[in-house]
């Protein structure tokens, strides 16, 4: 009987939970730009979320290198270009540089990063 008891308490409690979560999830959250990293956010971005940022679209650029030199295809201009003018910097040097790009430019904050890195690091470095 005591373990019926128990039971019946743990499940109503279980049960008031289960009910409560998907409230939690209703909560909307205030979003301040789309998917994509313009200044706006990169600016108020910590050192450390700017440098996974760049870590991450840097090991997806070394994917897709990689796995279109495994079929023989032609990597795309932007990849091509990360990898060979991006091989010896740093993601802190990086984002140094972009983050100078933003505080040279503070009236073009609604460029996104990765169109600073393209126009202002990487072709660059490429015509040289």
């Amino acid at each position: 009987m005591k373990k019926l008891l128990y039971l019946s308490v743990f499940v109503a409690v279980g049960l008031l939970l289960a009910g409560a979560m998907p409230s939690f999830a209703q909560t909307k959250t205030e979003q301040t730009s789309g998917p994509d990293v313009d200044g706006f956010v990169w600016l108020m971005s910590s050192d450390a979320e700017k440098k996974s940022f760049l870590f991450g679209a840097g090991s997806a650029v070394a994917m897709e290198y990689h796995v279109r030199a495994i079929r023989k295809e032609e990597p795309s201009k932007f990849i091509k270009g990360w990898t060979e003018a991006l091989k010896d910097v740093s993601w802190s040097e990086l984002a140094s540089e972009v983050d100078a790009y933003y505080d040279s430019n503070p009236d073009r904050k609604d460029k996104l990063v990765f169109e600073v890195i393209w126009q202002t690091i990487i072709t660059p470095r490429l015509n040289k």
